[in-house]
């Protein structure tokens, strides 16, 4: 009888093993298939499934047209018609009437998401778990707590995943880094910026008034706080304290302030990092960004968010300094109407994911994971000092930081 017992547990103990193996082996082979399919096609555009045939999406496709290396081959929308509809607009061969299809497809490299933010989450998690390379519009998730758990989730599974920062890709934003890692305009010891836009015609049934993504910081409010890191590369996010106002449940103007420890500063300037900014859905504002430097500052003119052109002034003494233009004009343009101004520039971003990719990234180097988490900290934060807790927000944030080692 205890013979018996013991084949027994050590059949019941294979058979565990066994299942724990081959259920390891599915996952990786479904990843690996995904992005081997990439390497296989290294001299041939990637191929990109658009989830979801919103005006969003409806931009992102025009500018990817403009890109040799990338190739629109599918789209899909919750129901076959709109669909086959926005196939037709944007000259894209595949359709599908539910998202499903779209990420399971073989022929699919990359996923872009571009619904609404409440959606991101649930679809992000679905392509990452197929192995797809993903771009998710901003914001990536509606909180912290959960963008972490996709920032994971990646890793795991070893797949690419990006949001959508599209500003960081712009040249004129690798040529801000140059600046502030040169030290030439000196440690930056303030950030100061706006943007607003009028929101005096979106009507009730707009998605800006959504409870849980709407409210201006969820929509356009991680333009500016991106500048945190960009600023202070080597510091960590201290504070962050907003006032603002409350329109139908979201917020509707806000002025935040958020510090930075500096931490080791090579030239002895150790004092905190200040980003400060105004958003508001009441006016349309200049959008400009200043990052003031001891030593003189560099001026984004608006839109900053598709930054175009930037004065760098460098301090002669008090009330004196010379000053530098640097000019970075969008690509020619054969459409002339978008959805949202400067939507041309997508071609930056859709360009730097097909380099991150083929050379094997599972992130961008200009928005990276860690990136991404730290700014849906502070949005967090703002929108809860603003207009208290969302329904999202299951959990406790706090103010720490929460870093995922970008490995």
């Amino acid at each position: 009888r205890n013979i018996r017992l013991l084949f027994f547990i050590l059949n019941s103990f294979t058979a565990i093993v066994f299942s724990m193996t081959i259920s390891r082996l599915s996952t990786r082979l479904f990843s690996s298939t995904a992005q081997s399919a990439l390497a296989r096609n290294a001299n041939s555009p990637l191929r990109w499934g658009i989830l979801s045939a919103g005006r969003i999406s409806s931009d992102y496709v025009k500018a990817m047209h403009l890109v040799p290396e990338a190739e629109p081959i599918a789209v899909a929308a919750r129901s076959a018609s709109k669909a086959q509809e926005f196939a037709d607009s944007h000259n894209i061969p595949k359709t599908f009437g539910n998202y499903h299809d779209l990420i399971r497809n073989p022929d699919v490299d990359v996923v872009y998401i571009g619904t609404i933010a409440d959606h991101h989450y649930e679809w992000t998690r679905e392509s990452i778990l197929a192995g797809k390379p993903t771009v998710v519009e901003k914001p990536m998730t509606l909180c912290a707590d959960d963008t972490k758990e996709l920032i994971n989730l990646a890793k795991e599974k070893n797949v690419f995943l990006m949001e959508g920062m599209w500003t960081r890709c712009f040249p004129a934003m690798q040529k801000l880094r140059q600046i502030i890692a040169s030290n030439e305009i000196g440690p930056i010891v303030y950030v100061q910026g706006d943007f607003g836009y009028s929101m005096a015609n979106n009507g009730p049934e707009d998605r800006i008034w959504l409870p849980d993504s709407g409210g201006v910081t969820m929509d356009i409010g991680m333009y500016i706080a991106q500048f945190g890191r960009l600023a202070f590369p080597d510091g960590k996010l201290k504070d962050v304290f907003a006032a603002g106002t409350v329109k139908n449940g979201v917020d509707h103007s806000v002025m935040a302030t958020v510090t930075y420890e500096r931490g080791d500063s090579r030239d002895g300037f150790g004092e905190d990092g200040l980003l400060q900014f105004a958003l508001t859905g009441a006016a349309n504002t200049e959008e400009r960004m200043v990052l003031q430097g001891t030593k003189g500052r560099v001026f984004i003119n608006g839109p900053f968010h598709v930054p175009q052109k930037m004065k760098v002034m460098y301090d002669q003494g008090r009330g004196e300094s010379t000053e530098q233009i640097f000019d970075f004009p969008l690509p020619d343009d054969p459409y002339g109407a978008w959805n949202n101004p400067g939507s041309i520039g997508f071609v930056h971003q859709i360009r730097e994911v097909g380099t991150a990719l083929s050379r094997g990234k599972k992130e961008c180097d200009s928005f990276t994971w860690n990136e991404s988490l730290e700014v849906a900290t502070v949005v967090d934060e703002i929108v809860r000092q603003v207009r208290g807790e969302r329904p999202i927000l299951r959990k406790v944030n706090g103010m720490e930081a929460m870093e995922v080692a970008s490995s």
